[in-house]
């Protein structure tokens, strides 16, 4: 009778395991080039602010190379339900965004676990000095904004160079001092509303006037919102930066101390 219980118990288990459909060892996720490439654009464009340069976290947003769900993910199914459970994520992934960042992920971690080195961070001072202070006086219009003996001075002695890469890139975030984005709505008929973005997308815009007092608009077609962002010159030159331009520049900038 005991062995009759114990052989229901054993097969009630495999069932049960079998029900969970869970991928065992050899049926892992293997990182597809072509989709880990179109997943780095989507991190790129809706993830690296929170989640980093490396994937490995910032003080925005957890590591998601030790990320449970991301380890245990195949092809979008944890990291959808993830993104879900949060309240930070403002708009979900596409399925076929969530199946590239996936592979993206995969990647990541398994390139991290062939290159462990937890003591040095990587080394981002592969380009020319040079050829850095050219691009940020000339195509790359930074010192319209910025200065190697003013705003700058010094910065290559503050700051690691993965870190002067990631500021670079993506100035807001990392507990720093930001310079608000500036907004202007104006309804249709109606006088114009100007103040410090608090809030936008499809269906809302929200800010604080120069009195203090929230005002919040339901977007219309009629409604026209104008924003003033300080840092937009930062987010036109990830479309247009070259990876050994952005090597350069960073090379420069550790050589301000």
């Amino acid at each position: 009778m005991r062995r009759h219980a114990a052989g229901i118990l054993l097969l009630t288990l495999a069932a049960a395991a079998s029900g969970r459909g869970q991928a065992g060892p050899n049926d892992r996720q293997r990182p597809d080039p072509d989709a880990a490439a179109r997943g780095r654009n989507v991190y790129v464009a809706r993830c690296i602010n929170c989640h980093g340069l490396d994937v490995k976290g910032t003080e925005n947003g957890p590591s998601l190379i030790r990320s449970v769900a991301v380890l245990r993910d195949f092809e979008g199914s944890e990291i959808g339900p993830a993104m879900a459970a949060t309240n930070v994520h403002a708009a979900n992934l596409a399925e076929a965004e969530r199946v590239d960042v996936s592979h993206f992920l995969k990647l990541q971690i398994e390139t991290t676990a062939r290159n462990r080195n937890p003591m040095e961070p990587p080394d981002v001072l592969t380009g020319n000095a040079d050829a850095g202070r050219a691009w940020f006086n000339g195509e790359g219009g930074c010192n319209a904004c910025h200065s190697a003996i003013g705003d700058l001075a010094g910065i290559g002695g503050r700051y690691r160079p993965s870190d002067l890469q990631q500021r670079f890139l993506f100035p807001r975030g990392g507990g720093r001092p930001e310079t608000p984005t500036l907004v202007t709505v104006t309804p249709s008929g109606g006088a114009a509303v100007s103040g410090t973005l608090e809030f936008l997308d499809d269906f809302v815009v929200s800010l604080t006037d120069a009195d203090g007092a929230y005002r919040s608009f339901r977007r219309t077609p009629e409604l026209v919102v104008e924003t003033e962002d300080p840092y937009q010159a930062h987010w036109d030159l990830l479309d247009r930066i070259t990876d050994d331009a952005l090597h350069d520049v960073v090379t420069y900038l550790e050589t301000l101390k």
